[in-house]
């Protein structure tokens, strides 16, 4: 959660961007807060109007906000104060979410096992729950980027041949277990250059229950198929049952 001080600069940002002053209706600013929406940003917008630093706008039955122009020097004193708190404490948690999807989970919210791990925030699609994306968050939003993974339910997606290579791996191993690098080693197109893609799959495949963590190899951790697999129903199966 984050402190109020610290949803009044983000509120301001939305306002002043890079510059610019701009009105924003209220439905448009709780739908960039998404749902990181809590208390504390109710709380932190009515301090702001409650200060004069943001005014509303009332027409045709809709709010915008925007930030009063005489009080522009306390509005920008908002946004660069705090840099070094939020720096250390706030993780990018603002990037707008890919549309058409839904949240689903982030590795952040269940336990990183490592202090520099990567922080991932996961997504299904809307009409294709065997589709997911991923954003990568970092501190610094030009870092911060999505990642299309596909469906396990189309052969020509990143996650299916990952997940492919996994059942390889697994067949092929006398004990039955792969690692990361394995994986990424046997499909480096789909696990991408930096690997992210590959870091992705395994966290979505957990999270499915398709793989476990058995054990460690070195520092790395050994996954092996749990028997769940993943299923899909075409419109030719529906078709043929409903006959």
């Amino acid at each position: 959660m984050l402190v109020i001080q610290e949803w009044q600069k983000w509120i301001l940002k939305q306002l002043i961007c890079e510059g610019i002053h701009k009105s924003i209706s209220e439905s448009q600013l709780f739908r960039e807060a998404g749902r990181h929406y809590e208390p504390n940003f109710q709380s932190a917008l009515r301090s702001l109007i409650d200060e004069g630093i943001v005014m509303v706008l009332e027409s045709h039955r809709q709010k915008k906000y925007l930030v009063n122009f005489d009080m522009i020097d306390v509005a920008q004193s908002i946004i660069n104060s705090h840099s070094k708190l939020n720096r250390i404490k706030v993780i990018q948690p603002f990037m707008p979410e890919p549309e058409g999807f839904v949240y689903w989970f982030d590795n952040n919210q269940e336990g990183r096992k490592y202090r520099r791990q990567n922080i991932y925030r996961f997504y299904t699609r809307e009409t294709d729950r065997m589709e997911f994306a991923a954003q990568l968050i970092t501190q610094s939003m030009s870092r911060s980027r999505t990642l299309y993974m596909g469906s396990l339910n189309n052969s020509n997606s990143y996650i299916y041949k990952i997940w492919r290579a996994a059942l390889e791996l697994s067949d092929e191993s006398e004990d039955g277990t792969f690692i990361l690098q394995d994986l990424q080693d046997r499909e480096r197109v789909a696990c991408g250059n930096n690997r992210q893609r590959g870091k992705i799959g395994i966290a979505i495949f957990k999270k499915l229950g398709y793989i476990q963590e058995i054990g460690t190899k070195g520092n790395s951790t050994r996954f092996k198929i749990s028997g769940r697999k993943p299923f899909s129903v075409t419109l030719d199966e529906i078709f043929t049952v409903s006959t």
